[in-house]
């Protein structure tokens, strides 16, 4: 009887189940095909712009090609729609192309056509050439290595506010490249990258701060700025925070609740013996139990993590507390609707007639 109820429950359940997937997957099919004839629509009118002569679409279409957007990746008509456009002096696709020849794609790479189009990008005051040439100097790639021209062009490009020209402008006042070693200046430049949201910039303050390297000693703002950057996966952040300790008492307290809730999940888990061979499903209560020790086994590794790690100091601290919290209510309604309820009742005597001899 028990058995052809749970069976039954389940063909309701899968019957459910499959008639919302159907309904999903007819929603997000219709949302994929109204997406593409959008995107669709949108390339035919750039490309119809593009063979007008416009030298923004040619660019943009040029951008297509160069990373298959909409279009098959095809280096070669990236490049041609690139060299269309910067032949119009148009200043991003002269930086395009530049890069194109850098790199070697769709082309050998050359470093004279690499300058020269960069050059006439940056002229444009193109932040992104600006920064490329200060790249080339800096490195002596194309050019003889030249650590003033490569400050002066990333300066150029910083400060129109590029924060990986800021960055990079960081690093050569905190390493005296072209300039005499100034921390506060460097501290500055890392702080307008930062505030962009520049990773590594955030990385290296919270390293500045950490030791007082021109800017005052603090503990808390360079966790702080260590925690940004991590939380966009910057790895050295990372690794150093997970470096933290907790102190002693928080360890004992975490490994105190990771042991009974390791035991009770155990304990729970024996439930499962209708899996063996030749056993069977005593009451529909075992599958709610075997949950539940899975979710003490659960809270208890999360404990365990928590005793070597300090949660409040890493990038995902909010979704840590958020899964700790949603197994402790999970555990808590399966003991109180399903376990509080099996306890069982005391049985009661029924009176009957006595008989009489």
């Amino acid at each position: 009887m028990l058995r052809s109820r749970l069976m039954n429950w389940c063909f309701r359940a899968s019957a459910l189940a499959a008639c919302i997937a159907v309904i999903f997957g007819g929603f997000f099919a219709w949302r994929g095909h109204t997406e593409r004839v959008a995107e669709w629509r949108q390339l035919s009118e750039l490309r119809a712009r593009a063979e007008r002569g416009e030298a923004a679409a040619q660019d943009k279409l040029g951008n297509r090609y160069h990373h298959g957007k909409g279009v098959p990746k095809d280096l070669g008509e990236a490049l041609r729609w690139y060299r269309k456009s910067a032949e119009q002096g148009y200043a991003k696709a002269q930086f395009n192309l530049g890069q194109m020849y850098h790199h070697g794609e769709g082309v050998p790479k050359d470093y004279a056509e690499t300058l020269s189009w960069l050059r006439k990008s940056a002229e444009q005051r193109d932040m992104r050439a600006e920064t490329a040439l200060g790249y080339m100097y800096f490195y002596g790639e194309g050019v003889p290595q030249d650590d003033a021209q490569a400050l002066s062009w990333y300066r150029n490009a910083a400060e129109q506010g590029y924060p990986v020209a800021q960055q990079a402008l960081g690093w050569m006042y905190s390493n005296g490249r072209g300039v005499p070693k100034e921390y506060t200046e460097a501290a500055a430049w890392y702080q307008k990258a930062a505030d962009q949201g520049d990773a590594v910039s955030q990385a290296t303050l919270g390293y500045m701060y950490a030791y007082g390297l021109g800017v005052e000693r603090d503990s808390i703002g360079s966790l702080r700025w260590y925690r940004m950057a991590a939380a966009q996966g910057e790895p050295s952040s990372i690794q150093f925070l997970k470096s933290f300790r907790p102190t002693t008492r928080t360890r004992y307290l975490r490994l105190g609740l990771a042991v009974p809730s390791f035991i009770m999940g155990i304990l729970c888990l024996s439930a499962l013996e209708f899996f063996l061979p030749g056993r069977k499903l005593q009451t529909w209560r075992q599958p709610f139990i075997a949950l539940l020790g899975a979710t003490f086994l659960a809270i208890a590794s999360l404990d365990l993590y928590a005793c070597f790690h300090v949660i409040r100091y890493l990038p995902f601290h909010n979704t840590f507390h958020l899964v700790t919290r949603v197994l402790i209510a999970v555990a808590v309604l399966i003991l109180v609707t399903v376990l509080l309820p099996a306890k069982k009742r005391t049985p009661q005597v029924s009176p009957g007639s006595t008989e009489h001899s």
